[in-house]
């Protein structure tokens, strides 16, 4: 019998988390709207080609859509944006295979990385007037740890809904926006047990 793809997920979701090159290009056009050659000189040792390839996979998926065609130069630029983020809930999660979570967390924090290292070496990442930067190690009970849980997703509830009223106030005040990373973390490192290669006791 074939195997049933994740009940919860819309398909065009899991089409766009099959590859890692998807999912960077599906963050950049979140940043906003991007053609296929910037986005191109974003990610390193990827051809234009492999570019567009993937951009007309996420545009057949429903993802992405051509916003404007722009002549410069003689050349014919084609400006996409994302049509909605797609976020991959804790539910969905959960019906994900190891083959599409891997990939997924690898690109994510391959990206979070690229940012971190970015700002650095511009000079921009304690350039601001306050920003956030924090590593607190824990030690959790199960209780506790769905409580993290929770105040992150909580947290990350807050911070898109600030993004969003952000974007209404630009629209009406034309205030130039301050470009920003807001990165969460949560997992779990193996224990004393596991690093010196014995099996934990149940």
């Amino acid at each position: 019998m074939a195997k049933r793809e994740p009940a919860l997920f819309d398909p065009r979701l899991v089409r766009a988390h099959e590859h890692p090159i998807r999912i960077e290009i599906l963050q950049v056009l979140m940043e906003g709207p991007n053609s296929p050659g910037r986005i191109c000189r974003r990610l390193e040792g990827v051809s234009l080609n492999l570019v567009s390839h993937h951009m007309k996979v996420l545009q057949e998926a429903g993802c992405i859509d051509l916003l404007e065609t722009v002549e410069k130069g003689g050349t014919t630029e084609h400006v996409y944006r994302a049509l909605e983020p797609r976020f991959i809930g804790a539910a969905e999660w959960d019906e994900l295979t190891p083959k599409l979570r891997q990939p997924t967390t690898a690109t994510i924090l391959r990206l979070i990385s690229a940012d971190v290292t970015r700002a650095l070496q511009q000079g921009t990442f304690d350039k601001g007037p306050s920003r956030h930067l924090s590593r607190s190690p824990l030690n959790l009970d199960r209780e506790g740890w769905e409580e993290v849980v929770d105040t992150l997703r909580r947290t990350l509830d807050e911070v898109l809904e600030a993004n969003t009223k952000s974007a209404e106030r630009i629209a009406a005040s034309g205030e130039r926006p301050i470009a920003a990373r807001v990165a969460m973390l949560q997992f779990t490192l193996p224990s004393e047990e596991e690093q010196d290669g014995e099996t934990p006791a149940a």
